[in-house]
């Protein structure tokens, strides 16, 4: 309990988001703080014993002091002049054992000096060197006066020595100083050099992966086309051999690209007015839709809204699939994941929603420690929990975990704006959706709408599609498919992800934003050449209703663009 009590006192005003030089330092000035109270406290009682009077005065005002300043200027906010306080603070306290008897040493005290400089150099660097000089300047000018008694006083010859011996420990300081600036300017460097150097990995990866794996779907498309029983057995045998080739030339490129971890989504902001259930909704639906969650989630509201938000519900969909995919490993398996909404701040036009996983886990201490790795800036990149966080950090939020007697609670909070024109009615929302219901159409007789920047990407597809659909439109761009939109009226677009101008995913989430103010909802399948984890769920947390990653078969193109125009 006492060193749990210490600990705290320790490490008040820490904020684990903080550098470590920064928590490093706010610890060594607390405990400076803590070490200073009891050697105020114990000279307060000595002075009280002995009956000097005023010495218990001059020690209670300065304990009095150094407790209001570190209340109302905590090490944690106010870290520099915290600092430089208490050494002036304990500057005194030397003075005053110099200069009156407080039941210490002369050897005890002249060592506690020689400290001095060492300890205010560690905790306020040049500015700590100037306060060490100005105590070593004043207790020799006040040794050097002959009638003055003090409490402590040297001889010619022992003077010179003990405060040579300080000079040079004054000189011993300043190089220390200097040195952990360098050491501390040489650390950081490293760090955005390694930094650096992982992000030109991933992004060559990415980049290599994305032209092998495209160049890999056109063989397999051209493949299929030329598949047919016009064919030889010799020339049948030929095409199986040169697919079974793609394919494990397909599982190589996979695994190349499991030691890499770019991300392919643009979360730009894109605020609309949007259902909160019905984003719920869709969470789930991607969830289980997906290989990367086999559990069950619940959702547990307490916010009783009655209005629409205004806000970023891909955002939100993309923070809550990471977050759940991101628990998945720590989670007990065949358990159920609970998410719970709470309204923690409301005003007549504003609302703040706290979203708490609650998750069954022996791996609690882990999963907080994964946490605190993220704050501190050392995440593992590309994993699920990482880009959860790192969404947050942009969206002026931040990743709380709490450990529970069965397991943890992950929660993080976000802002939205009321929408007072449209109100959430359960009992119409079933009729709108009926209303709005869009009649089938056949593949043959729909508009289609192809965005791909790739020549010869264009022209396979193209041709995979010729004998099914009769109208296909091309757009080079995401801001081509987007001036196509507002021209035409599309049955269906395939959208490429990584295109120039505009990607798909800004495409995508700008075609939604016009949806919102109509009655109009386009089916987007994302085409793309990524297909590491996660790619998928943010891909449908994007926008997109379905995704198809390269290499894929002309079949299961057609097949996926029927099912969403049925």
């Amino acid at each position: 309990m006492f060193l749990q009590f210490v600990q705290k006192i320790i490490s008040f005003g820490a904020d684990e988001r903080m550098e470590q030089a920064v928590l490093n330092r706010i610890r060594k000035i607390n405990v400076f703080y803590l070490i200073l109270v009891i050697m105020l406290v114990l000279s307060i009682i000595f002075s009280t014993v002995s009956g000097a009077r005023e010495l218990v005065m001059v020690n209670s005002i300065f304990l009095a002091t150094g407790v209001a300043m570190y209340i109302f200027f905590p090490p944690g906010r106010r870290a520099n002049l915290s600092s430089l306080f208490v050494l002036s603070l304990t500057a005194f306290l030397f003075l005053n054992g110099y200069l009156f008897n407080m039941g210490v040493t002369t050897n005890l005290a002249l060592a506690f000096l020689l400290l001095f400089p060492l300890v205010a150099v560690s905790i306020n660097g040049k500015h700590g060197i100037y306060v060490a000089i100005v105590l070593g300047t004043t207790t020799a000018v006040l040794n050097s006066i002959p009638r003055l008694e003090t409490s402590v006083h040297l001889d010619l010859y022992n003077g010179l020595v003990f405060f040579t011996i300080y000079v040079i420990v004054i000189l011993i300081s300043i190089y220390i100083d200097r040195s952990n600036q360098d050491l501390m300017v040489n650390l950081k460097d490293s760090r955005n050099q390694a930094e650096s150097a992982v992000v030109r990995k991933d992004e060559f990866i990415s980049k290599l992966s994305h032209k092998l794996r495209t160049s890999l779907s056109n063989i397999a498309l051209i493949n299929s086309l030329v598949h047919d029983e016009r064919l030889s057995s010799e020339q049948m045998e030929l095409m199986e051999t040169l697919k079974a080739s793609t394919n494990n030339l397909i599982d190589d490129v996979n695994a190349i690209v499991e030691i890499a971890s770019p991300g392919i989504v643009d979360y730009k902001r894109s605020i609309i007015s949007f259902d909160l259930a019905s984003v719920l909704e869709k969470v789930v639906s991607i969830l289980k839709s997906g290989e990367s969650f086999r559990g069950d989630i619940s959702i547990h509201r307490s916010d009783k809204l009655d209005h629409f938000l205004i806000g970023d519900p891909s955002l939100l969909r993309s923070l809550t699939v990471n977050v759940v995919k991101g628990l998945e490993k720590y989670r007990v398996e065949n358990t159920e994941l609970e998410l719970h909404i709470q309204l923690l701040r409301e005003t007549p036009s504003q609302v703040r929603l706290r979203f708490a996983f609650h998750i069954e886990s022996v791996k609690a201490n882990a999963l907080l420690a994964q946490i605190k790795s993220l704050r501190q800036g050392d995440a593992q990149h590309g994993s699920s929990m990482a880009i959860a966080h790192n969404l947050l950090v942009d969206s002026e939020s931040e990743l709380l975990a709490e450990s529970t007697d069965r397991g943890a609670i992950l929660s993080f909070f976000q802002d939205f704006t009321k929408d007072p024109t449209k109100l959430v009615v359960e009992s119409d929302s079933v009729a709108l959706d009926l209303k709005f219901q869009k009649p089938s159409t056949l593949l043959k007789d729909a508009k289609i709408l192809l965005a791909e920047d790739n020549i010869i990407n264009q022209k396979i597809v193209l041709l995979s599609l010729q004998k099914v659909v009769r109208q296909i439109d091309v757009a080079t761009n995401g801001k081509e498919a987007l001036e196509l939109f507002g021209l035409k009226q599309y049955d269906l677009i395939l959208m490429d992800i990584m295109m120039p101008v505009m990607d798909g995913i800004t495409a995508t989430k700008k075609i939604r934003e016009i949806e919102a103010t109509g009655e109009r909802h386009i089916p987007i399948i994302a085409v793309t050449a990524n297909a590491l984890a996660g790619d998928r769920e943010n891909c449908l947390a994007a926008g997109v209703d379905d995704y198809i990653a390269k290499p894929f078969t002309a079949e299961l193109m057609i097949n996926k663009m029927k099912n969403l125009l049925a």
